[in-house]
């Protein structure tokens, strides 16, 4: 009989402390073998073979109860020094399980067709002459070329033992243990890396299954580049973004200051937490406006709007794709239906959408202008309305931080709102030009034509702006200028004038082409937003939301939702999917994160506003039918949160309503009204004409009276 082949009763069973299966848990410790038999040494190791609830060896227990012991793999043990008790080298879960079992037997408890003996009489296998390094080449046959196969993490610092501690050679190894060169070579980079983490500030943060993060860096090309990593010493040689990507891939604590100016510390949860998200960010980690977004906002998504890199690529990848599908679509055409012509018809109006029908179309940049005006302290103090749309010869002398404009249908209200931002714009003609477009109803660019039709009168402002006298005159003329006038419609110049300075720009019209603009210098008074329920400025919404990431006071605008609207959401953010960015909202009832267009259109109108409040920073914004959409409900805290926000982010305010309870919720609210005023516009012979109350007095009235100022 074979005298490797032994039975010993499972209390003489060791289990091996050193075993590479938590060799990486923060628990292990490295033991002498003289402590092995200790019984807290294998109480705890015990403990880390079984795990939580015994997560770690649940599908062995089923087994054992079902099955019994089987012989056909039997475990394998050494004798320790002291010459009664053996070290096991292979099986520790199965022995860890056992041990269970028979914890259960004794007290009673099911252990199916396992018995009291089955514990008594183990079969096990001696190993006498085995080497450490046969004992390491053994555990590797099993738990990496195996099936019953180790932790990434485990795997590596077994392979590196070899080498490290035992001196083999790399082709040693890889013969012993049945792994590639490949596998050899990335599995001592990554654990190179790890080292490196586990060195750094967030060393404490590690656990096996971020293995495969240090893998994907290790095998991103894009990444290694970054890092300037050297493949001979297994170093990253910029050591400021090896800090950088270990910051990204954890927690962090970031101190911040209250309102009050009281120390209050904020958990930032880390920007990577999936292996794919590692490939995503090689796409832009060398497009440094990207990687700045992205650990501002600490959103991955954010990295991917902002990245000119990943947008040029996909366009490139698209029309390639585009190229390519169009060719196999002619090579098959044959086999085309009614229904297929069908598809190729909508196709082809979405190509064409991509395509200018004409070069004349109206849709100017911003880019050339900028405000240069110094702090704004004070706003607009008083507006003249000499000509705009119907409203002739207009003083609005007493404006505050927040100005209500209420009155009956086609009173002027809009048009009022309209003029103040014009009026910040100067002799920007774009603006102009997106506020016909608005008006018009054109979702895209629209041709120049209907912008020649559509300006039928011209506009006379005058204003003071941070204690500065402005005016503003746009006219419609016929060019005497020497010009190319094939196709000419007209000219449209805007005038402007701050405190004696001027600004001019003049654009010409033509029916087949472009229109021609010029100006020397533009300045705007502040920045400006309009919002309104009919309609939807996506491009602002995408800069609005990307400064309040930017700037920190996101989560305010998220806490008055969850708190006021929906207490399930947990967050908003902008993702972009195939080129298209969208809000997602990610809710505690669903599971997964939907569009916030699936939401009521109260919420999204709450969340524009919010988002605009703080992009108008030391500006103005102006808001056309405030309470549209809104439950009356939501009223007396949105209009406090409006006011805060204004006084917060020295805004000043221009809103029209027709509700009653809108005006009320502004003064029944615990906002102080010192900074309100409400204007009812209503028609004198023909001709509009404001009346005011401010904010305290309409308080009083609508509390002793409840006055109704429409």
């Amino acid at each position: 009989m074979d005298d490797r082949y032994i039975k010993r009763h499972l209390s003489r069973l060791m289990l091996d402390a050193n075993n590479y299966r938590f060799i990486d848990s923060k628990d292990y410790k490295q033991v002498e073998e003289a402590e092995i038999s200790n019984p807290k040494i294998q109480q705890r190791t015990y403990n880390l073979l079984v795990g939580k609830n015994e997560e770690n060896i649940a599908d062995l227990i089923i087994s054992f109860k079902a099955n019994g012991v089987l012989k056909l793999d039997p475990i394998q043990v050494r004798l320790l020094p002291d010459e009664r008790n053996y070290l096991v080298v292979e099986g520790n879960r199965r022995t860890a399980a056992l041990k269970y079992l028979e914890e259960q037997s004794k007290k009673g408890n099911d252990i199916g067709k396992l018995t009291a003996d089955s514990f008594k009489s183990l079969d096990l296998v001696l190993i006498s002459d085995e080497s450490p390094v046969q004992h390491l080449i053994t555990m590797g046959l099993h738990h990496i070329s195996g099936k019953k196969r180790w932790n990434p993490v485990n795997q590596a610092q077994l392979i590196r033992d070899l080498k490290i501690l035992h001196g083999l050679q790399e082709e040693e190894i890889c013969n012993s243990l049945s792994i590639t060169r490949h596998n050899f070579r990335r599995s001592l980079r990554v654990l190179a890396l790890i080292d490196k983490y586990k060195a750094s500030d967030y060393g404490d943060q590690f656990y096996p299954n971020m293995y495969s993060l240090f893998e994907e860096i290790i095998k991103k090309v894009e990444m290694k580049k970054w890092l300037t990593w050297n493949d001979d010493t297994y170093q990253a040689e910029n050591k400021v973004n090896e800090e950088k990507i270990f910051s990204w891939i954890s927690t962090e604590e970031v101190i911040e200051r209250n309102e009050v100016g009281d120390e209050q510390v904020i958990v930032q949860a880390p920007i990577i937490t999936k292996s794919h998200e590692i490939r995503e960010i090689a796409a832009f980690i060398n497009d440094p406006k990207a990687v700045e977004q992205m650990e501002k906002s600490r959103s991955i998504s954010e990295g991917f709007i902002f990245s000119d890199t990943v947008g040029e690529a996909r366009l490139r990848n698209s029309m390639e794709n585009i190229s390519k599908e169009v060719q196999t679509t002619f090579q098959f055409s044959d086999y085309m239906e009614d229904e297929d012509y069908v598809k190729i018809k909508k196709l082809i109006d979405k190509l064409d959408r991509l395509i200018p029908t004409s070069k004349a179309l109206v849709g100017l940049s911003e880019k050339e202008f900028s405000a240069d005006f110094g702090p704004i302290v004070q706003h607009f103090s008083a507006i003249q309305v000499k000509q705009y749309r119907k409203l002739y010869d207009v003083k609005i002398n007493r404006l505050k931080r927040v100005n209500i404009f209420v009155g009956g249908n086609n009173s002027g209200k809009t048009s009022l709102l309209e003029l103040f931002y014009l009026m910040t714009r100067l002799n920007n003609i774009s603006a102009l030009v997106d506020m016909e477009k608005y008006r018009g109803r054109f979702e895209k660019e629209f041709h120049t034509k209907w912008f020649d039709t559509i300006f039928a009168e011209n506009i006379e402002l005058e204003a003071v702006f941070n204690s500065t006298n402005c005016s503003l005159s746009i006219s419609k003329h016929e060019t005497t200028e020497k010009i190319d006038k094939s196709h000419y419609l007209n000219s449209i110049t805007a005038d402007a004038n701050v405190n004696g300075d001027n600004f001019a720009s003049t654009i010409h019209l033509f029916s087949d082409k472009e229109p021609e603009l010029y100006f020397q210098k533009s300045r705007f008074l502040c920045e400006a937003t309009f919002s309104s329920p009919y309609r939807y400025n996506g491009v602002l919404l995408k800069k609005a939301h990307a400064k309040a990431i930017k700037e920190k006071y996101f989560h305010e605008i998220l806490e008055f939702i969850r708190e006021k609207m929906d207490n399930s959401i947990e967050k908003i953010e902008m993702v972009s999917i195939e080129n298209e960015s969208r809000f997602m909202v990610t809710s505690s009832h669903f599971s997964r994160a939907i569009d916030i267009t699936k939401y009521g259109e109260g919420l999204q109108r709450v969340f524009e506003i919010a988002l605009l409040m703080g992009y108008s920073r030391n500006g103005i914004i102006c808001i056309d039918e405030v309470d549209s959409a809104i439950h009356k409900n939501l009223l007396i805290e949105f209009t406090q949160f409006i006011q805060y926000t204004a006084e917060k982010f020295n805004v000043q305010v221009f809103l029209s309503t027709h509700s009653k309870e809108c005006i009320d919720a502004f003064v029944k609210n615990e906002h102080p009204d010192n900074e309100l005023i409400a204007y009812t516009l209503s028609e004198v012979d023909g001709k509009v004409v404001p009346r005011f109350l401010e904010g305290n007095k309409l308080k009083q009235l609508v509390t002793s009276i409840d006055i109704d100022i429409r």
